[in-house]
């Protein structure tokens, strides 16, 4: 969805209420009123919970492949990556989930990303329409 006052694209927006009219606002653009629901508009998922990078769900079916590519051994690997093997082992079978640094190093040996990459950051300004934002009819005053 994009914001209402800038036209940024943003998969979860903050309904506020700007002076009286309730929009549909990115996080940035929020500041310039009193936000009404904290929850975002297109998902019920707290924005916290977004901005931390999630573990992907075949995690271990991505690091065993990186064992057979590299012709490696759980105990070549995690000699390598200065880990427990007993550790490791579990992680690549999928019975526990590998701790962020354990993720890490993962990814820097086997040059991988074990992250989602799905959030949309302020940044990265998409535009769906040709429409125009409230932002691009409005001076917005800001106090000094």
């Amino acid at each position: 969805m994009n914001c209402e006052i800038c036209g940024a694209f943003e998969e979860n927006l903050l309904k506020t209420d700007v002076e009286g009219a309730i929009l549909n606002l990115c996080r940035d653009c929020s500041k310039y009123g009193r936000v009404v629901e904290t929850t975002a508009v297109s998902s019920g998922s707290n924005l916290n919970e977004r901005d931390e990078p999630q573990l992907k769900s075949n995690y271990a079916e991505i690091i065993s492949d990186e064992l057979r590519k590299n012709n490696l051994s759980i105990a070549e690997l995690a000699d390598n990556l200065k880990c427990s093997p007993k550790d490791l082992k579990k992680v690549a079978l999928g019975e526990i989930q590998p701790s962020d640094i354990l993720v890490k190093k993962l990814e820097k040996f086997f040059k991988i990303s074990l992250y989602e990459v799905d959030y949309v950051s302020d940044s990265n300004f998409i535009r769906h329409t040709n429409s125009l934002s409230f932002g691009d009819v409005v001076d917005i005053k800001r106090k000094k």
